[in-house]
């Protein structure tokens, strides 16, 4: 059994490790107790023997969250040169791969969503392939630790500005204003700025005067939320 847990990872960056965690994560936690079904995912096995880990459900919950993010991991891989150049990653700094996976590995037994696993999974591609840092992948990480069901689909619809209007969506935004992906402000103009160039000209109407009236708060995404959700959706 290898206990370098950035080797595991590695080893687990394959066609058959992919197809094994797929099989876990649509079939359930029940699958991670088959016979062998472990050793097909060098991470999980490891994972599981270095940390002793039983059959409790908490625990089968975890390995289940660590298949998701292999599993994710290889889906993303478009070919064998970029699988390649992903293990060269890991291999170039062993002592820091290792701590990187160590990290990991502590963020998925806090995320509860197998959802998040896979946002994981893709925000540590972004890393390895030099689109972020090892502090932007922390502080996102953290991010993802923090969202809400629903909170990622209110700010991946979020292009341009949002009104609240009657408290839809508004606890959602100021969770995500609080962790620095949305800001907000007041929109209490009675004017709208509408055409273009020489054509621009000042227009008040009913909307904007109970825009005005209602202090209307509005908010946008950040520089930060428009990059987290890039990474995201890209894989």
């Amino acid at each position: 059994m290898n206990t370098d847990l950035s080797s595991a990872l590695e080893q687990s960056i394959t066609e058959e490790s992919k197809n094994v965690a797929s099989m876990i994560v649509q079939l359930g936690i029940d699958a991670i107790v088959k016979d062998g079904a472990l050793q097909g995912i060098p991470i999980v096995a490891t994972v599981a023997s270095i940390f002793k880990i039983g059959h409790s459900i908490t625990e089968l919950h975890y390995l289940k969250k660590l298949a998701q993010f292999v599993f994710t991991l290889n889906f993303d891989v478009e070919d064998e040169e970029q699988r390649q150049y992903y293990i060269s990653k890991l291999q170039s700094n062993k002592e820091q791969a290792n701590k990187e996976v160590e990290y990991i590995l502590v963020l998925l037994d806090r995320y509860i969503q197998y959802s998040k696993a896979d946002m994981l999974a893709k925000l540590y591609l972004a890393y390895l392939r030099k689109e972020i840092s090892w502090d932007a992948f922390s502080v996102f990480s953290e991010v993802i630790d923090r969202l809400l069901p629903g909170d990622y689909e209110v700010l991946k619809k979020l292009c341009g500005k949002q009104p609240i209007q009657n408290g839809i969506n508004g606890e959602a935004f100021l969770r995500l204003s609080a962790i620095g992906m949305v800001y907000e402000y007041q929109n209490n103009s009675p004017f709208d700025v509408v055409g273009t160039g020489a054509n621009q000209c000042l227009f008040m109407g009913t909307g904007t005067m109970d825009r005005a009236i209602n202090n209307e708060r509005v908010y946008k995404r950040t520089l930060s939320g428009d990059e987290f959700v890039k990474i995201i959706e890209k894989g």
